[in-house]
């Protein structure tokens, strides 16, 4: 004979573990997040982009940089904050190779940095993630003095 109970036990079950473990959702409230970067008008070739929390909470990310846009997808996110953008970019042809006059095993020199110090190492930009978004963020990054 075969147990009638059986199948509700089953679905109870699964209603409870899928409770406990938050039918895989992100504890933080993560957002993916996406955008362009451009210099002086122009797409950046290759470079980074990193979101830095201002305020207390502790989780940050970043992207490369691919022919002017990134995305971060939702699991590498960013939860509702405000963030510090860093931008990075090599000015091309820079870096990565040994110099002809260069003892050899001697370092590689690094590439030149072609952003400007305000939108990195000095960089006071910032974007607020909102509960609603939009979650895309596009940046002009451009020389001062030009």
């Amino acid at each position: 004979m075969i147990d009638k109970r059986r199948p509700i036990a089953l679905v109870i079950a699964a209603v409870v573990f899928l409770h406990v473990t938050g039918c895989g959702g992100d504890p933080l409230g993560r957002h993916a997040v996406s955008g362009t970067v451009t210099f002086n008008g122009a797409p950046v070739d290759k470079g980074n982009i990193a979101f830095t929390p201002t305020e207390k909470s502790s989780t940050s990310s970043g992207a490369v940089i691919d022919a002017g846009k990134y995305s971060i997808k939702q699991d590498k996110g960013l939860p509702v904050g405000k963030y510090r953008v860093t931008i990075n970019a090599p000015v091309p042809g820079t870096g990565g190779a040994a110099q002809a006059n260069a003892p050899p095993g001697g370092p590689i020199p690094p590439p030149q940095e072609m952003i400007p110090p305000d939108w990195n190492e000095k960089s006071e930009h910032t974007i607020d993630v909102t509960e609603k978004g939009p979650y895309k963020y596009d940046f002009n990054v451009e020389k001062k003095g030009k």
